[in-house]
């Protein structure tokens, strides 16, 4: 059983995202992350040597030898199925199938996973392909790590914005997550630490940049400094007018898309709305999303630093791509089961 009072010392989590790898570790303690240490590798995964893996893990100082690899839509494939009422293993069968016909790969060629979420049938399916697989994990166990898990990444980052909500009095409590990245986005509503809806999403911030370059005539990196300077009130005028004018069009669309996914739950589950939408992600906050956001789909909407076990973090972690799929994965192993606590007067009385 999960313990809130305790330490727990994590895994080490590889993350493959946003064109490179970020590794790290973490430890939980009464209800904050310590000692948290990250590297980013700007490499693809692919290209990684075991001497490469070996490197990392020396130069951040990163123990032990068990890991958790956390993958992108880019490299797991995402589906989303309406299934009927069955068993896990069922559940898990049909979707191997499912998985395989839709991308026509043989299904004994693909590594699958099905999630049910929701109340709605629905089932979130994974599979990726065997060689695929193989590529990331091979050097990895050459550098001398044991990978004991393989999951998705917004499974990964669902659990690092999980980690306050995981009493059986915090189910009920319900919260969305747009997690906004370089090449692909998604979004997540998450009821207590159970995922509870999932849409993968064809926003990116790579689109951000390119509508600033087209729309100033600036460089990327000229580009990607605007946008980071418009993140927040109290930039430069000139820079933040600039940037709102030229990405308002897909601040716009995403604000829509959003919208859709929550009246979408409303419809399909029976449980409590969202009362909260964080934004993170290497695409990430921005003032103007966030206005859209806020207006559009009355509820509060977070920057992901204002979670409260996230504020605790320093900059230089926050500061590094990747870190909210790294912490999650650090603490995949943490049991899923939701625990009680003292002040869970109406659990005590019952039981």
């Amino acid at each position: 059983m999960f313990s809130f009072n305790k330490k727990t010392k994590g895994l080490i989590g590889i993350a493959c995202i946003d064109n490179g790898v970020t590794l790290g570790q973490c430890a939980w303690s009464n209800g904050l992350y310590t000692h948290p240490k990250l590297i980013r590798l700007e490499r693809n995964p692919r290209e990684l040597t075991s001497d490469d893996w070996r490197s990392a893990i020396h130069d951040t100082g990163l123990s032990g030898s068990d890991c958790v690899v956390t993958l992108p839509p880019s490299m797991i494939n995402h589906q989303v199925l309406r299934l009927p009422e069955m068993s896990e293993s069922e559940i898990k069968e049909a979707a191997s199938w499912e998985m395989s016909e839709r991308f026509g790969i043989d299904r004994n060629k693909l590594q699958s996973e099905a999630i049910r979420i929701g109340s709605g049938g629905d089932v979130l399916a994974l599979s990726i392909e065997l060689d695929e697989l193989e590529c990331i994990l091979e050097p990895i166990y050459a550098a001398g790590l044991r990978p004991i898990k393989v999951e998705a990444q917004c499974i990964s980052i669902s659990r690092t914005f999980s980690m306050l909500h995981r009493r059986q009095s915090d189910q009920g409590k319900v919260r969305s997550l747009f997690n906004f990245g370089l090449h692909d986005s998604s979004f997540i509503i998450l009821d207590g630490d159970s995922m509870v809806f999932y849409k993968q999403l064809h926003h990116k911030q790579a689109e951000l940049l390119s509508a600033i370059e087209s729309h100033t005539g600036v460089s990327q990196n000229q580009a990607a400094s605007m946008l980071e300077e418009a993140r927040f009130d109290g930039g430069e005028s000139a820079i933040c007018k600039a940037v709102r004018d030229a990405t308002r069009s897909i601040h716009e669309e995403i604000t829509t898309d959003i919208m859709k996914c929550l009246r979408h739950y409303g419809v399909t589950n029976r449980g409590p709305l969202s009362t909260c939408i964080y934004i993170t992600g290497k695409g990430g906050w921005n003032q103007f999303l966030g206005e859209l956001l806020t207006t559009a789909c009355n509820q509060e909407v977070c920057v992901d630093m204002q979670a409260s076990h996230v504020s605790q973090l320093r900059h230089e972690t926050l500061s590094v791509p990747g870190w909210h799929a790294v912490l999650g994965a650090s603490l995949a192993t943490l049991s899923g089961k939701p625990s009680r606590r003292g002040e869970d007067h109406q659990l005590k009385e019952a039981a």
